[in-house]
């Protein structure tokens, strides 16, 4: 009985993990089908007459993580990074985090222009992994004042990186530690968002070449910020281009219009500020391990589990067979004994062996209940002498102990 107790409490734990996973699975498989469909969705129905219309496409596109698109103009297209990198970041700044390169080409098309557009880079998994490290830095400046938070990150970012023109994107910037400009300024400007202070990211044209920056707001002001010309490389610091007004902002092409004045530099040295960083990418290559261990060992529990459910139900198959034998011991019994009723069985699992010992003594008892049973209803011969011997031969088979004549 209490083996019986145990294989339906057993079964009750199996039920339950399985819809556990069935839950999981279902989550799963409904953020599949989601990516899916998004990327399924047109940005755009209809031609666009506009190049505010034409730049809100392209960024939802890239904020659905959309590599091409194709769009349909009434006229000449005109694509600017700017507006379109502004109204990503506003649908999806981790998606814009990974903008920094798109091209596009048009064709003449019945009623206007056919507009081919390649974004470059884009990818979930590198927006998921600025996620989780933009919060991870911007929790640890929690509670400091704007200007440190902007100093903080300034130096962060600059020591943690190495100016690559070939490399770009918040992703590298932060994990790999080598990213150009864009790279630079996408990673200052989700990490200040995160920390909630007014920044902008700012395209345009340093020393004749595209260029990527900032510009952020302290205390009320603004102010123009360059990571890129700031980084000197090795873990030198500059300040030539870190909280400067437009009259001081040399070799860019444009600034703002209330930068008013510079701001000096004070506070914590660049020194300091990476020392109340950990080392983010060792925090990461552990917890992957830590997570390669758990699934290990939930792989081994899931076996062990699979194996305990087979002998479960290989002893409640055992018990079945044992009620069923205890059953037919149970009908003989009658038929020795003559009590036959039409009483019902007594239900298996009230009357299930349960000790294993006691099978090789219920076995002999079957055994001299056949016999008797076999005995009992040979018919009886004419002599009375042999009816006695019969008799008398009967009762020793069956187990019974008859009492002697004196």
């Amino acid at each position: 009985m209490n083996r019986t107790k145990n294989v339906k409490k057993e079964e009750r734990k199996m039920s339950k993990g399985k819809k556990v996973k069935i839950v999981i699975e279902g989550i799963i498989l409904l953020f599949i089908v989601y990516c899916v469909v998004l990327k399924m969705l047109p940005v755009s129905t209809g031609r666009l007459s506009t190049y505010e219309e034409i730049n809100d496409a392209v960024a939802t596109a890239a904020s659905r993580y959309k590599n091409t698109v194709t769009l349909k103009t009434t006229g000449e297209p005109y694509m600017d990074y700017q507006s379109v990198l502004d109204k990503l970041m506003e649908k999806n700044m981790y998606a814009g985090g990974e903008f920094y390169a798109f091209s596009y080409v048009y064709t003449p098309d019945s009623g206007g222009e056919k507009v081919a557009v390649r974004i470059s880079h884009m990818s979930r998994l590198k927006s998921f992994l600025v996620f989780i490290r933009s919060g991870q830095i911007s929790g640890k400046i929690k509670g400091l004042s704007d200007y440190e938070k902007v100093k903080a990150v300034h130096d962060y970012i600059i020591l943690h990186n190495e100016y690559n023109r070939s490399s770009g994107g918040a992703c590298n910037t932060l994990y790999r530690g080598d990213s150009a400009c864009n790279g630079y300024a996408l990673a200052f400007y989700i990490i200040m968002k995160k920390a909630g202070v007014p920044v902008t990211c700012e395209y345009g044209y340093g020393l004749e070449s595209e260029h990527l920056w900032n510009r952020v707001q302290v205390d009320g002001h603004w102010y123009n910020i360059d990571l890129t010309w700031d980084d000197l490389g090795g873990q030198n610091v500059g300040y030539d281009y870190f909280l400067k007004s437009d009259a001081d902002w040399q070799g860019h092409d444009h600034g703002g219009s209330d930068a008013e004045v510079s701001m000096d530099v004070t506070g914590k040295t660049a020194a300091e500020y990476y020392r109340m960083f950990p080392n983010y990418n060792a925090i990461m290559i552990w917890s992957i391990i830590g997570v390669i261990a758990a699934g290990f060992a939930l792989y081994i529990w899931l076996l062990d589990r699979k194996m305990k459910r087979k002998k479960l139900e290989k002893a409640r198959l055992e018990a079945q067979e044992e009620a069923q034998r205890m059953e037919e011991l149970h009908k003989r019994m009658q038929v020795v004994t003559g009590a036959f009723t039409d009483e019902a069985t007594v239900p298996a699992n009230e009357n299930a062996v349960t000790d294993y010992q006691t099978a090789p003594y219920t076995t002999q008892m079957a055994e001299n209940v056949d016999e008797t049973i076999m005995n009992h209803e040979q018919p009886q011969t004419a002599d009375p002498s042999e009816s006695a011997s019969q008799n008398k031969s009967s009762g020793a088979h069956s187990g019974f102990r008859l009492k002697q004549d004196d």
